[in-house]
C-alpha cells in the first residue's frame, strides 16, 4: 500500500504508472498529456526505483515543469511558458 501523496498538493488530473518501468509509463504519459492543456498540474504516480532521476529528465527534455516530487509522487505541470496569458 502506497503512502498518500502529499496533502498540499493541488493538481487537476492524475496518471497512475503502477509498477510500470519509466519507458512504458513515459510513452503512456506522453499519450495522456497529448489532449491537456497547457498549465494542468498533474499528479504523476510511478513506483519504477529509477522515476526519481527520469521523470526530472522528461520535464526537462518536454518544457514542463516538475513542481515538487516525493516517490512514488510526481507533481508537474505541464507546458506552463505556453499558458495563455490574459493581457495579450
Amino acid at each position: 500500500m502506497r503512502p498518500p501523496h502529499p496533502e498540499h498538493w493541488s493538481f487537476d488530473d492524475e496518471f497512475d504508472g503502477g509498477e510500470e518501468t519509466c519507458g512504458r509509463v513515459i510513452i503512456n504519459l506522453h499519450t495522456y498529456v497529448k489532449p491537456l492543456p497547457p498549465g494542468t498540474r498533474l499528479l504523476l504516480v510511478s513506483e519504477d526505483p529509477a522515476a526519481p532521476v527520469e521523470f526530472p529528465a522528461w520535464c526537462r527534455m518536454t518544457r514542463n515543469a516538475l513542481l515538487e516530487t516525493a516517490h512514488p509522487y510526481y507533481l508537474i505541470e505541464l507546458k506552463p511558458a505556453l499558458k495563455e496569458n490574459p493581457h495579450g
